[in-house]
């Protein structure tokens, strides 16, 4: 089976910088309210007078699950924002939300502007008409669950216990968590684009397609023509796009698709060693947005997983949202620390959570070279949840508004339709089916994929048993026995890749991390006798909140290889010496010199480096570069007999170090 991802890849969505654009932001200080006894509705709390009242002051974004005031609260709360507003003429206004969790209802000036439910993805209203000089929003959140939520309980199963069932394994962290936005538009504007770019790899050229999404909010039709310009580092690319006429009927939405041919001369490929950005500047009418894509190749041939024609396989690692003190808000401290510790660990290719992460992460994943695998929603839905109409719709909905908000991020490489349901039912396979269709008639320009948790069963014993056979490559959690689990998935599957969503063990299960180390080298040794494997994702790389039975005392799961402050356990250096794609051998040491020996692994993880130095003793040595199974001996000088060493990525990541005595 060979399926190709035309390499979509726009990175940086929607950051607009248009002619009569504004991007103003509601953050910063809003005033708070619980309502445990959900009396805000009933007494008005939505009218403007009652936003001045002497509240509790909060600076969004703002998880009130983790202020001190309200720990671990559940239920309904309120947030009021008064701000003032410029007239916006013939322009509209829109009032955008990043993310609340997990139900929202909004008010501006009493009115009610709308509802929406989903608690990591974006949603925007168009406020044009009640908006004043002087304004008053309201906010009622809640972030309760229960069987018709997604995150949610799970329905009466006989599988699951009646104190699991209730329960899912990270913290319903309520609030709004990402930031706030009043962004002005004309009339008829640019509501999204998609840029597909597809590399040819022998030629070098790339077609290009850019799809721009016009809206029209006015009250007339429009018709404008729309054109497109592409940058690399502020120089004008030499590709041309014949603009196109469009008209967009009052209150409708059209497409347009611009194409070209970038010549081989300018084309850089978009590589986790090298994550090459463009610009592209989409005008029009009135209206510009501005966004950066990349250009890159991903598709399955076989059991291999190809990136720009090359094998590849990868570590990688799942990253609940968790920071002490911000919960899931995420902010660009706590990105920067946490991505530079999964980058320099060599966690490259990962199913990263469970939900839509912060498009922040994928910024950086962009720039700084991360393979995502997206999931939205279904975690252990039972057969019931999935064959109901009005939960397809929910998980639609979210997988969605993440898709169109993510569709043009380099670093995402695939989309997970779910995690560990029963994925043997009929149910189950049904929902693999039908969600991968939905999938890719929205976006077929990546892989498809689910977790698996099913697929160790001994009742598994023909591809027809299983939701796996409408995937493009498998993904399976997987806990101890790892080798032959494996080896059975390979004989249920032995045309497609081979991915870990899910493997690793908690401190408090071993005696020492000793132990723990030892438990996840056998794993590595038995993911390296697997040419099948593309990849392996640690549970987990951080410690992570939980009322979810078998939680610690201290409300930790300590799956982590880092502590919840972000501290390294030791697990983590190994794990980074694991999930290097090279090693370091002293070959021989002479008075005042050593010589060493730099392989490319073959096994896993395994793909070619390019651009690597040594580092040693403040010096710097270009390394030449290795395909997988390719040595290279260098000869360093040392310093009073010693020397500290160390291999660097691209972008100045370090992922080996040593010392040489």
């Amino acid at each position: 089976m060979k399926r190709t991802l035309f390499c979509l890849l726009l990175s940086i969505p929607l950051l607009v910088f248009g002619q009569r654009r504004t991007d103003n932001s509601l953050n910063s200080e809003w005033t708070f309210a619980t309502d445990p006894v959900k009396v805000g509705e009933q007494e008005h709390w939505n009218d403007t007078s009652f936003a001045s009242g002497n509240f509790d002051k909060v600076k969004v974004p703002h998880c009130f699950s983790t202020d001190a005031r309200y720990f671990f609260y559940t239920g309904t709360a309120w947030y009021f924002k008064q701000f003032e507003a410029a007239t916006p003429g013939d322009d509209h206004v829109f009032l955008k939300f990043d993310a609340v969790f997990y139900k929202s209802k909004i008010w501006l000036n009493g009115v009610l502007v709308g509802t929406h439910e989903g608690g990591y993805t974006p949603f925007e209203f168009d406020v044009t008409t009640l908006l004043k000089s002087k304004n008053t929003l309201a906010l009622e959140v809640d972030n309760s669950w229960d069987t018709t939520t997604i995150p949610g309980a799970k329905t009466n199963v006989p599988y699951s216990g009646a104190n699991q069932r209730q329960l899912y394994p990270w913290i319903n962290y309520g609030g709004i968590t990402r930031p706030v936005h009043l962004i002005t538009r004309p009339a008829a504007y640019i509501s999204n684009s998609k840029i597909i770019a597809t590399p040819d790899l022998k030629k070098g050229d790339a077609s290009i397609s850019i799809k721009a999404f016009i809206r029209n909010s006015g009250t007339a039709a429009f018709t404008q023509a729309v054109s497109a310009g592409i940058y690399r580092n502020g120089v004008k690319s030499s590709i041309r796009f014949k603009p196109q006429s469009v008209k967009v009927e009052p209150g409708g939405v059209t497409s347009v698709e611009l194409t070209g041919t970038m010549p081989a001369s300018e084309v850089s490929l978009w590589h986790p060693d090298a994550p090459a950005l463009y610009s592209a500047a989409i005008t029009c009418g009135r209206d510009t947005i501005e966004t950066s894509f990349g250009i890159r190749k991903v598709e399955v041939s076989g059991t291999q997983l190809l990136l720009n024609g090359e094998p590849i396989k990868m570590g990688g690692c799942n990253r609940p949202l968790d920071y002490p003190g911000y919960g899931s808000m995420d902010p660009e401290e706590v990105l920067e620390k946490d991505l530079t510790l999964i980058k320099s660990g060599g966690m490259e290719l990962s199913r990263i959570n469970h939900y839509p992460v912060a498009e922040g992460l994928l910024d950086w994943a962009d720039k700084h070279g991360l393979l995502i695998i997206e999931e939205a929603g279904n975690w252990q839905m039972t057969g019931k949840q999935m064959s109901d109409s009005g939960m397809r719709d929910k998980f639609r909905s979210q997988m969605r508004e993440m898709m169109e908000r993510d569709w043009n991020h380099p670093c995402v490489i695939a989309y997970s339709v779910g995690n560990e349901f029963q994925s043997q039912t009929e149910e189950g396979k049904a929902w693999v089916r039908d969600m991968s269709s939905y999938v890719r008639s929205l976006d077929n320009s990546r892989l498809l994929t689910f977790a698996s948790m099913i697929l160790s069963h001994s009742s598994i014993k023909k591809p027809e048993d299983e939701a796996s056979q409408y995937v493009d490559f498998v993904s399976a959690n997987i806990y101890g026995n790892h080798l032959k689990i494996l080896q059975h998935i390979h004989e249920l599957y032995p045309s497609k890749p081979v991915y870990v969503s899910e493997f690793g063990i908690r401190t408090d299960a071993v005696k020492s991390e000793e132990e723990r180390i030892a438990y996840l080298k056998k794993a590595m040794q038995d993911f390296r006798q697997c040419d099948f494997l593309v990849g392996a994702s640690v549970w987990t790389f951080n410690d992570y909140l939980s009322r979810f039975p078998g939680t610690n005392a201290n409300g930790y799961r300590p799956w982590g290889l880092i502590e919840p402050d972000r501290s390294l356990r030791r697990m983590y250096t190994a794990w980074q010496e694991e999930f290097a794609p090279a090693t370091i051998e002293l070959v021989n040491k002479t008075a005042g010199h050593a010589s060493i020996r730099i392989t490319a692994r073959k096994d896993f993880p395994s793909y070619t480096l390019k651009g690597y130095q040594l580092k040693y003793n403040g010096a710097y040595m270009p390394v030449k570069t290795l395909h997988p199974g390719e040595s290279v001996l260098l000869d360093i000088a040392l310093a009073g007999g010693a020397a500290d060493i160390a291999l660097i990525k691209p972008g100045g990541f370090t992922i080996i170090q040593k010392t040489l005595k």
